[in-house]
């Protein structure tokens, strides 16, 4: 496992300073993989009010962390959501656009949302190209997709999610001979608890 790596060299070390003399037994651990997952949108307005859904295979997404880490969905004990973030990945235009608005989240393989997931307020857009903003998540939304990472793994599960940008306002307000255009992305980072059998000293 790619993320345990540091773990499993000091152990090594540790090992390798008993010259042999330690006594070893296998014992099950929980190690902690975190993992991203993004939404990217591409946003083209002549009006301040809008709004731009994007379709996640939410298993796809898990299914390439677990891959990136040499695991599969049996070995994992639990997974939550832990952060959330977005940038703007792509902006040319003159205007410092202002924007206010929420993103929601939604289910489509089972009934569940819209809910709000987190909201900026006052964000500029030039500000934003290529820095990681930090947003604060609602418990509606994190309940939604805990509750998707929960069936995922229990159930064998395959949720496909709908994140939606609900515009709240945009300063100023694009018409259409002065269309706002950008693209960004939000990112949801997801801890993963999975169990592993390793060798320890008889000391732990």
């Amino acid at each position: 496992m790619k993320i345990a790596i540091s773990v499993m060299l000091a152990l090594a070390a540790f090992l390798a300073l008993c010259g042999g003399g330690c006594l070893t037994k296998e014992k099950v651990v929980d190690v902690v993989v975190t993992g991203e997952t993004c939404v990217e949108w591409t946003e083209d307005h002549d009006s301040p009010m809008y709004t731009t859904p994007a379709l996640i295979d939410y298993s796809n997404e898990i299914d390439q962390i677990l891959q990136d880490n040499d695991l599969d969905r049996s070995d994992i004990k639990r997974a939550v959501v832990e952060s959330a973030s977005y940038t703007v990945t792509s902006f040319t235009q003159a205007t410092d656009w202002v924007v206010s608005g929420q993103i929601t989240v939604a289910r489509n393989d089972v009934t569940a949302g819209p809910a709000t997931l987190l909201e900026y307020t006052g964000q500029s857009i030039p500000a934003a190209l290529g820095v990681t903003i930090p947003a604060t998540l609602n418990s509606a939304g994190v309940e939604i997709l805990n509750q998707a990472l929960y069936d995922y793994i229990h159930s064998g599960a395959h949720p496909v999610m709908t994140f939606t940008v609900v515009s709240g306002g945009v300063t100023p307000a694009p018409t259409p001979s002065s269309r706002m255009i950008f693209g960004w992305k939000g990112c949801i980072k997801l801890q993963v608890v999975v169990e592993e059998s390793v060798e320890l000293p008889e000391l732990f």
